[in-house]
């Protein structure tokens, strides 16, 4: 039998045992997050935290700029450090609450199942003992913090959580007002910290657009033998060598072999100080599946060089087939000039925004169709809705281009397109883009409409492009905006998460009002009969 003395020196040594705990607790906090992991031992994947082989990392988990952008190849780390960043913020930071947000709700669960419950379970003595509540919702207290797993597909998952510190993973595959539905919850946060990691995929999309908005760092290797700076992803694949029956990393320089735990982050817009880029790649990794010899063969038999750079080198990548280039747009142009009037019958489309991009074209000679005039009417400023001096300029476009049918973009300001279409009934019809609609487009005179599915029509309008059956005006600053907006869409490969069903679909990059502008042009011409409204020939 235990004595009361016994027992009085057990409670004390436990106390004690307590107070010396949270004493080393304290200490650990005053340790910067970069050190924290190895400094407490962590298990990561089984095994213990190192940043042997991955020396890339070091700084990364240094930095505490509040503002990080990662774009990245797959399998380098970058999940597991947003993940301990959390887990360090929610014990050690000053978060209320922290947010992580993956594309669906299915992309958390197996995030929570197989990559932060193995964490927790595997430091039991740490991590494991600050978790103190879990429920199904995907809510988990850390110590005093609250951490959110979300899925940015549901706008009730995002509302009405108060956040400091919000981690944005895999951004390219989550819709844009989900993502700035997200960004609200901090905005009354002191702490404001944000984290967006991806893998990229198109140009001017998702994370390589915020990448562009940052200082754009690269993780440059040195050569140890005429210290020259070597950028592995610029120079890719030409950074790789085959001597000897041995591939492997080469100074640009030199030519002689670099050492990939030698390198130093560089940016390269350093002026730019508010945000904090850099671009993670698998050449700089050297497992198995990473080596030169793994990747230059990968790089010469692939059959989809897409994925290659989006996953293995970390780069935005767009087929050319899927994106028309300013160059092709500006191939098209010849010799004549923009036309101020027709005297033949011609094809208007017009793109709403907060103010109107109209393209008129008529039947080519030699090819398909012959863009004529394009302009940008100001006014349909869509926060006024009283603003019509742009559509009252289309009536007189009706008129001096003897415009036989005119295709506009039927949203945002339905009503006064509406208005617009009555003053010419049976040759101005509003366009709804529709999935649904399948081959010929959808005619209604009585309703003044027309439905097209929208990646069909732009398949077709991008092939017409490409293989020169449209004639441009020679280039001018108008043409030039023209081809610039042709080139700011791409297409993809999107994936229904429920069904698993897939389709392409076209994503906007930028201002693209010419783009679907001459897209409801050609509409109109492809879809009328020759001799449509013979009075105005």
């Amino acid at each position: 039998m235990i004595s009361k003395s016994q027992r009085k020196l057990e409670m004390l040594d436990s106390l004690v045992n307590a107070v010396d705990k949270e004493t080393q607790h304290k200490s650990i906090g005053q340790i910067d997050f970069g050190e924290w992991p190895v400094a407490e031992n962590i298990l990561l994947d089984g095994k213990p935290f190192t940043f042997k082989k991955h020396e890339y990392l070091i700084e990364p988990y240094k930095d505490k700029h509040p503002f990080q952008v990662e774009i990245k190849a797959t399998q380098l780390g970058l999940t597991s450090k947003a993940l301990l960043r959390v887990i360090y913020g929610a014990r050690y930071g000053s978060y209320r609450g922290i947010l992580y947000l993956f594309p669906s709700r299915s992309d958390v669960t197996d995030l929570s199942k197989t990559r932060l419950t193995p964490l927790i379970e595997d430091n039991p003595n740490t991590i494991g003992q600050w978790v103190t509540e879990t429920d199904a919702a995907n809510v988990k207290k850390i110590w005093n913090s609250y951490v959110y797993l979300r899925g940015m597909r549901s706008k009730l998952s995002l509302k009405s959580i108060p956040v400091d510190f919000e981690v944005f993973d895999e951004l390219d595959e989550a819709p844009q007002n989900a993502v700035d539905m997200a960004l609200e919850r901090m905005a009354h946060s002191e702490e404001g910290d944000l984290l967006f990691l991806s893998n990229p995929t198109l140009p001017d999309y998702g994370i390589d657009k915020l990448f562009q908005s940052t200082d754009m760092q690269y993780w440059l290797l040195k050569c140890p033998h005429c210290n020259e700076y070597n950028n592995l992803v610029e120079l890719f694949p030409d950074c790789f060598v085959e001597y000897r029956g041995r591939t492997f990393r080469a100074c640009h320089k030199c030519g002689k072999e670099l050492d990939i735990s030698k390198g130093e982050w560089v940016a390269k817009r350093p002026s730019i100080t508010e945000r904090r880029g850099r671009q993670f790649s698998q050449l700089y990794m050297n497992t198995r599946t990473t080596s030169p010899e793994f990747i230059l063969n990968k790089f010469r038999t692939t059959n989809n060089l897409t994925d290659f750079y989006n996953l293995k080198v970390g780069i935005a990548y767009v087929d050319a087939q899927n994106r028309l280039s300013v160059e092709e747009v500006l191939d098209c142009c010849g010799d004549q000039g923009m036309s101020s009037s027709s005297d033949e019958g011609t094809f208007m489309g017009v793109d709403q925004g907060n103010h109107l991009h109209v393209t008129i074209g008529k039947r080519g000679e030699k090819r398909k169709a012959e863009l004529i005039y394009a302009d940008v009417l100001r006014g349909n400023n869509s926060l006024d809705r009283n603003d019509d001096s742009g559509w009252k300029q289309l009536d007189a476009l009706m008129g001096r281009f003897k415009v036989m049918r005119c295709v506009v973009d039927a949203q945002p300001n339905t009503k006064a397109a509406r208005s617009f279409a009555e003053r010419f009934p049976g040759r101005v019809f509003l366009n709804y883009y529709s999935e649904y609609q399948k081959g010929c487009y959808k005619w209604s005179e009585k309703d003044m409409t027309v439905y097209a599915n929208r990646t069909e029509s732009l398949d077709s309008t991008h092939k017409d492009i490409v293989e020169q059956n449209v004639l441009l005006p020679r280039p001018s600053d108008m043409i030039k905006l023209f081809a610039t907006q042709m080139h700011n869409v791409a297409k993809r490969l999107q994936e229904d998460e429920e069904t698993g069903s897939q389709r392409y679909i076209y994503l906007k990059l930028g201002p693209d009002h010419f783009r679907h502008s001459f897209n409801y042009m050609m509409i109109g011409l492809q879809d009328a009969p020759r001799l449509l409204f013979p009075e105005l020939m």
